[in-house]
Parts: structure tokens; sequence; C-alpha cells
């Protein structure tokens, strides 16, 4: 067959996926966010550190944002680029090759991926010394979209590896990976002077991607270790891809974990003395369900890298700035409660919702349930963890001073966030479907809510005592049991009229 007609159908194919999947009316996943927020970051980041920097200093700089920039993202929304595609047999029964699919596939993966680099890439090209060159600047480039392209193809043989195992992994990966950007652009350029001495890739920076890919910007011959290195990746990354089956999207997770066995006291109290029976089938739901979404963990566990961020940055025993910043870790929950309820509605199977949405089940007991399930499954387990990195940090005093109000102010907090961030009944919608209003709104509150908890957070810590600490959390806890004992059952709300 000419080798023309086999072009034009893998270029029908490539355009018929990114249609459908990215650039089509129902193509919600496009990462314009993602682009516009890493060209800024770079931008900022590179403008600062181009007068400091010599060139090889620089690209290993510069480097190190896509480096962080672009694995964030193919852990989370952009997984499904090295995951097969679920309409696979139905193309596969077409006139087409299985090599020809596997092209246009790769294609796809390459596209999308070299356009999030460049977001990042791009600025840092322009705003590099000025005794680099042309030629340098786009060997940044180049260097950057290979790096981008072997981390790529490493998660890819990861999840063929690992198979059902792999979630867990990813899932910690990507905390890493978000908890070492936030250090990072904190701590990045206070360590500017000891990069701009860096003059060769030796020692641990041998095992550092963007040490591999800038190392053309020294100048030096070409078979040096640290490009070899490149160059051996890169075939690493080609073979791979060539080779490698794209795994099958993953099984639903299990709804069993060493935390939900930890947590079953809990969840027995809530259930006896606070979840009302109007609302115990929505509770049992989404206490159950939301943990297993994969899409929802991948999305939200992640953040929990925001508090070991605040543990890295310097908190240090009987050093009161390491207590005010304990403190506001005890807060930091709350902050990013919007992320985490934006994506309550998300599920891998909204065909399900049909047992709930036919239910006589009023609105408000959905609602009242599903913020209860949240508060014990969710929120309890990251405040305990907190109060107890706290007691062992700076002592049993601060955690209960600080530890009782944060967790109060968390439940208001989930209380109030909820009808402005959650734009759907819990599980019912997959993630495309998302209502994109939503999305685009909570972004208000997210900034509310880290304004108003870092005030909290320092008021707290200056005024608030122990005893006035479990005091507000005991009238909080006797209010909310006699709010539940107290409300008049709802009408229920025959879904299937």
């Amino acid at each position: 067959m000419a080798p023309s007609t086999v072009t034009k159908r893998i270029s029908a194919l490539v355009r018929a996926y990114l249609a459908g999947e990215w650039f089509g009316e129902s193509g919600t996943r496009l990462p314009v966010g993602p682009l516009f927020i890493h060209g800024t970051l770079a931008a900022v980041l590179c403008f600062l550190a181009r007068a400091e920097l010599p060139p090889y200093p620089y690209g290993v700089f510069a480097l190190s944002i896509p480096l962080a920039l672009t694995t964030l993202p193919l852990l989370g929304e952009l997984a499904p680029l090295l995951r097969a595609d679920p309409a696979a047999d139905w193309i596969g029964s077409q006139p087409v090759a299985p090599a020809e699919l596997r092209l246009a596939r790769l294609a796809c993966v390459a596209i999308l991926l070299g356009g999030l680099a460049l977001g990042s890439l791009l600025p840092a090209a322009l705003l590099a010394p000025a005794e680099m060159g042309l030629a340098a600047r786009v060997l940044l480039v180049a260097g950057g979209i290979a790096q981008t392209l072997v981390v790529a193809a490493v998660l890819l043989a990861l999840q063929g590896l690992l198979g059902e195992r792999a979630d867990t992994p990813l899932v910690a990966l990507q905390t890493l990976v978000f908890c070492g950007v936030i250090v990072g652009t904190v701590l990045g350029l206070r360590l500017l002077p000891q990069l701009a001495a860096l003059t060769t890739p030796a020692g641990a920076l041998l095992a550092y991607p963007p040490a591999w890919f800038a190392a053309p910007l020294r100048g030096g011959p070409l078979a040096s270790p640290a490009n070899l290195i490149a160059l051996g990746a890169l075939a690493l990354a080609f073979a791979i891809f060539a080779l490698a089956p794209f795994p099958p999207a993953p099984a639903a997770r299990r709804t069993s974990s060493p935390l939900a066995v930890l947590l079953r006291p809990a969840r027995r109290l809530a259930t006896r003395v606070w979840v009302r029976r109007d609302e115990r089938a929505v509770f049992d739901l989404v206490y159950d369900a939301l943990p297993a979404e994969r899409d929802f963990v991948m999305r939200t566990y992640p953040l929990v890298a925001i508090p070991l961020a605040f543990l890295l940055l310097g908190p240090r025993p009987g050093d009161a700035r390491g207590e005010g910043l304990l403190a506001l870790l005890l807060f930091t929950p709350a902050i990013y409660l919007p992320i985490l309820l934006v994506h309550l509605p998300a599920t891998a199977t909204p065909a399900a919702r049909w047992i709930v949405d036919t239910a006589p089940l009023a609105e408000s007991s959905e609602r009242e349930a599903a913020i209860k399930a949240l508060a014990v499954r969710f929120l309890f387990p990251l405040y305990v963890a907190l109060a107890l990195v706290t007691w062992a940090q700076a002592g049993g005093e601060l955690a209960l001073r600080v530890a009782p109000p944060a967790a109060v102010a968390g439940l208001f907090s989930l209380r109030f966030a909820y009808p402005a961030c959650v734009g759907a009944p819990p599980l019912s919608l997959s993630v495309q479907d998302l209502p994109s209003a939503f999305q685009d709104s909570f972004t208000g509150t997210l900034m509310l809510f880290a304004a108003v908890h870092t005030i909290l957070a320092i008021l707290v810590h200056a005024t608030v005592g122990p005893l006035a600490g479990l005091a507000i959390a005991g009238a909080v806890a006797a209010v909310e049991l006699l709010r539940g004992a107290r409300r008049p059952a709802p009408e229920a709300l025959n879904k299937t009229a």
C-alpha cells in the first residue's frame, strides 16, 4: 500500500481523536488553564534567575520547571493519554492496521505533551541570558521536549509494569511532585548562588533529567556522560513507545483501605449520633464510593502535599516562627476544600446514580449527608494527623489550642463552600461533564478561604488557650447534634415524578 495512503489514514485518526477528545465541542480536557499557569510561572522564575545564572545552570533551572509541571498533569487530567483508547476495539474494526492505530496514538501524545511543555519552554528560551544565542535557545526547547517524552515513557512503562496496583504509587508520586513544586517555588530562588557555580553534572546530578538535557548548553564534547545519558534516555523512551502496550483504564478502586479500617469507630459513632436516618443512604454512598473514584483521588489526594510542604519549609520546636507556621498548617485543609468539592460530582459510572435519583429523598438531606460524609472520611483524619504532627513538633499545648478551632473552621467552611462549589449531586457526572461554571467560580472561593483562614490561624494562635480551644470544639459539636435532632424531617421528593 502506498505510503501516502497510510499517512492520510494516520492523519485522519489523529484529527478524529484530537477533535473528539481535546479540541472539539466536547474537548473540555484541553489544558488551557495549565498552559497559562505554566507560562506565567516559567516567565516569572526565569526572569528573576536570568541575570544570576550562566547558560548551563540556567538550562538546569529552566528545565526543572517543565519537568515538574508536565509530570503533574500526566498523573492527573492528562493521564488518559497514557492509557488505551476506550474506543480502540471499535476503531480496530475499521480498515486500519494495528501499527497505524499505535502511530496515531503516539502522534496525539507527542502533539499534546509537546504543546504542554512549550507553555513553559518558550518563556524560558525567550528570557534566557544574553550570552545564549539562537542555537542555544533552540537546544533548550528541544531538550525540554525530549525530557517530557522521556517522563511520559517512564510513566507509561510504570503503569504497564504495576498494572492494577499502579494507582497508589502514582498518587504518592503526584503528591511528592506537587510538594516539590511548592517547596521549589519558595526556595528555588534562594539557591541561585549555589546553582550558578555549577559547571558540569556530577554525583547526584547525574540522576537528575534537567542536568542531562541541559548538557549541550555547556558546549563540551558530544560524548560527555550527561549527553550520553540524555541520548540513552531518549532512545529508551522511543523503545518504550514502540513496544510497551498502552494499559487499559484501571478497574474501580477498592472501597476498603487501611484508613477506612482505622475510621470504622468514627464512622459508627457518626451514624449513631450525627447522621439522620433520611441521610444514611447518601452518607454511605459518598463515604464508601468517593474514595474509590480514581479521577477524584488523582485530583484531590495530592493536595496533602500542601501541608507537607509547610512542614518541609522549616518549623522548628521551640521557635515562635515555627509555631506560627504549624498553626497555619492546621488551617490549610479548609483552604483547599473548594478543590475537593468541585470534584464531588465526578464519577466513572454516572449511570449508577439511578438508585439515588429514583429515591424519595429531599435535596437538603442529600446535601447534609454529603457534607457529613466528607467531614468524617476526609477532614477528620487529616485534622487528627496534623494535630499529632503539631504535638510532636511543638508540644501538646499548641495542638490543643489550635487544632480544635481549626477543625471547627473546616466544618463551617465545608458548609459554606458546598453550594458555591458543588454544581451537581454527588457522584452524578463524568469528569468531562463537570459544570465549567462551577470550576471557574470556585477560584474566588479558594482565594477567599486562603485569606480568611490565614487570618484565623494568626488570631487563634495569638489569643486562644488550650481550654478555650477544646470548649469551642465541644460547643460546636453540641450544636451540630442538637441541630440534627431538632431539624424537622424534610418532605420527601419523588425524583421520578
